[in-house]
């Protein structure tokens, strides 16, 4: 009874940080930037895939989760093939386009920065991503956009028209 009570209280398990990081770096075949203070649920079978040049896209199915780690920082070695010992998804074959980073109805952070400080929100992507940009919206309603970084964070990149700036 004492165990179950205090596995009950230690609450889910979590993903280190050190063995996303290494699944990444396995699958990259070059270093990956994974913070250390990530709290991720365990996940039993990521999914791993390119996301784009320098950034690789790790998803959970249950529970259900989505990340972009930033791998390559500092080298020039060239992307590996995808045949790697994690489940992963190749390239979309010639002739289609590459999934959206973010598609809509993923729950985004959003940075907004300023001089000696960065605020994250949480909000909704409004629309799949294009070009880098991303259409958002905040749990009240207000309408924002931002840009996806090579590190795979999302940052503000203003106020969408018509909300007054609130």
């Amino acid at each position: 009874m004492t165990i179950l009570l205090l596995a009950m209280l230690a609450g889910p398990a979590l993903m280190p940080p050190p063995r996303l990081q290494a699944m990444v770096e396995g699958f990259a075949g070059v270093p990956a930037l994974v913070d250390e203070r990530l709290l991720l649920p365990d996940c039993p079978a990521p999914v791993l895939a390119w996301a784009g040049s320098g950034s690789v896209e790790v998803r959970c199915v249950a529970p259900a989760w989505r990340i972009f780690v930033t791998v390559g920082l500092g080298t020039t070695a060239p992307r590996p093939a995808i045949d790697a010992p994690v489940a992963a998804t190749g390239a979309p074959p010639a002739g289609r386009a590459p999934p959206p980073a973010i598609r809509r109805g993923d729950r985004i952070m959003l940075e907004v920065a300023g001089e000696g400080f960065v605020v994250a929100v949480e909000t909704v992507a409004a629309a799949d991503s294009r070009d880098g940009r991303v259409a958002l919206r905040t749990a009240s309603g207000r309408s924002l956009s931002g840009s996806i970084g090579s590190d795979g964070r999302v940052r503000s990149t203003g106020l969408s028209p018509g909300n007054g700036g609130r």
